[in-house]
């Protein structure tokens, strides 16, 4: 069983660390025991006490920690007037409790109520949170360590019998198939006189549904600050709390069976209370199957094969929205509004148009994004936006595009373009073809177009071009190596065996790298010579 094991690991750590010291194996000082159960018991030396814990529960399943923070005055514990002040923190909220003249006080944030109470019953309380309803008698003894200034570290752990009979305490009515605890250890701290100082307990517990087993670490630490000095206890004005019969219970429970959901992330516990054990827990959004709810503002629901309690303020009878956060540039795939919340019914913040970017802070579970704009959280319907920059529209119905025809083949043409832009390439089967002496390379020629991308469709051809025997070019191109370049000069070794010179400053060069000495490259150029010239040659292209 996983915790079995991680409980055996700890155990054995804690085992080695205590043969590695200078401590002796010891029982409890007999005062330090009598001052640790009297003061479970609401009994101590003490004329009170001031204690705070600290107590966080992580799920070896998930990971996920769940904090309580646990604040407590009491004075006249030895008198007839006994006064308490208890704050309790948890991810349900915060509960103040108050306890005065046989009256105990309580304030959530749905209400207030005061109830008669005697010093027992307000003890069991105080004990729940504090000490974990957990005398002496649940632990053995391993050894202690005594400090140069007196102070003195007990280190102790629960026996195997005892293990059993604590765990029927954390089961508390849940109705769950059991819960095992696996490991229970933890160190006592006093002082050199001999008062309680700081009190640290760790355990392992499993809890076990059908074939189903979650195991969690409970780490607590309690430190206590009254260092003999009697504790002032600070209460409020206690007017105004509904007071209730001394014989209806603290809390009642209402059958109701519904669906509900969570709308944050949730624990389950084992009772109506911050102090019952938790069972697991319920991720935001998540349906449950209500079966009743309390009078204090605990929901019942069925959790797995046991009866489980999550606190009402985070429950809801419609699923939520839940805003998952993310980042990134998103683009409008068209006209689109942005709207103050994710809803179609939501008022409207303004526009994006078509390809317009914006940036994005998360996405809801009902298909809408969170963007920002104009200095606003504002919400995009999810299918009007998209990952991919839109593809520009690039069709052109009459285009007119100039230059030096590069290439002539059968139904193909390309020119090197007037305005600088690169090559264009055009489809001219279907083109008028005004040509004044044939088309050839090197022949600066007028097209008419239309089309989205290359190959445009040439609709016209225009060469006024007159060709003659003895000034006819053609072009003419030669592999070989550069041995020589510059930004507007290029001397090759031909594999020809010509060494050429080339004037490459309005040269079109097509290169995967930059042009370097050493490349074999082919380089074009016309020619009306078959490619005799040898010097301050105009290369057209430079390929390699």
């Amino acid at each position: 069983m996983k915790g079995k094991q991680l409980a055996a690991g700890l155990l054995c750590g804690l085992l080695m660390i205590g043969s590695c010291s200078t401590g002796t194996q010891a029982a409890f000082e007999a005062s330090v025991e009598a001052a640790y159960n009297t003061a479970v018991q609401g009994q101590d030396a003490l004329d009170g006490l001031d204690v705070t814990v600290e107590e966080k529960i992580v799920s070896a399943s998930t990971n996920v920690i769940s904090h309580k923070s646990v604040a407590l005055k009491v004075s006249g514990m030895k008198g007839t007037s006994l006064k308490a002040n208890m704050a309790v923190t948890t991810e349900e909220g915060t509960t103040k409790n108050y306890y005065d003249n046989g009256w105990f006080y309580t304030q959530t944030a749905q209400e207030k109520q005061k109830r008669k109470m005697d010093r027992t019953q307000i003890w069991d309380m105080i004990n729940s949170e504090i000490y974990m309803n957990m005398t002496s008698n649940y632990f053995k003894m391993l050894y202690s360590e005594k400090g140069s200034d007196g102070a003195v570290t007990y280190h102790f752990a629960a026996t195997d019998e005892t293990l059993g009979d604590y765990s029927k305490k954390l089961l508390a009515g849940s109705g769950s198939e059991g819960i095992e605890i696996d490991a229970l250890y933890g160190t006592l701290q006093t002082n050199a006189q001999g008062s309680i100082t700081q009190r640290s307990i760790q355990m392992i517990y499993t809890v076990l549904q059908g074939d189903r087993e979650e195991t969690f670490l409970v780490q607590t630490d309690a430190v206590f600050t009254q260092n003999g000095q009697a504790v002032d206890v600070m209460l409020p004005r206690l007017d105004g709390y509904e007071k209730l019969d001394p014989e209806e219970p603290a809390a009642t429970i209402t059958p109701l069976e519904r669906t509900l959901y969570v709308t944050t992330d949730v624990n389950v516990r084992a009772a109506g209370n911050t102090s019952a054990v938790i069972l697991g827990g319920l991720p935001a959004g998540s349906g449950v199957t209500q079966t009743g709810y309390t009078s204090d503002g605990w929901i019942q629901i069925q959790y797995n094969t046991a009866t489980g309690y999550i606190w009402g303020e985070y429950t809801s009878t419609r699923q939520p929205v839940l805003t998952q956060n993310g980042s990134g540039i998103m683009y409008a795939t068209t006209g689109v509004n942005v709207r103050d919340s994710y809803s179609s019914d939501a008022a409207i913040l303004g526009g994006l148009t078509k390809g317009q970017a914006i940036e994005i802070t998360g996405t809801t579970s009902n298909n809408w994004v969170r963007v920002k704009f104009n200095g606003h959280i504002g919400y995009v319907y999810a299918d009007y936006l998209s990952w991919s920059e839109p593809v520009s529209d690039t069709y052109v119905k009459n285009g007119y595009l100039s230059g030096i025809v590069t290439d002539a083949s059968y139904g193909t043409l390309t020119i090197r373009r007037d305005d600088g832009q690169g090559d264009a390439i055009f489809n001219t089967i279907y083109a008028n073809m005004n040509l004044k002496d044939g088309l050839s390379t090197g022949d600066w020629v007028e097209v008419y177009y239309t089309g989205a991308g290359s190959p445009f469709t040439a609709t016209q051809v225009d060469n006024y071009t007159v060709h003659t025997h003895s000034d006819e070019m053609r072009s003419v191109s030669v592999e070989g190596v550069v041995v020589y370049c510059s930004p507007d000069r290029l001397e090759l070794s031909g594999l020809d065996g010509v060494y050429r010179t080339f004037d490459i400053s309005n040269t079109d060069i097509e290169m995967s790298d930059n042009l370097s000495e050493g490349q074999v490259v082919e380089v074009t150029w016309m020619s009306s010579t078959d490619g005799a010239e040898l010097t301050d040659i105009e290369a057209l292209r430079i390929r390699g």
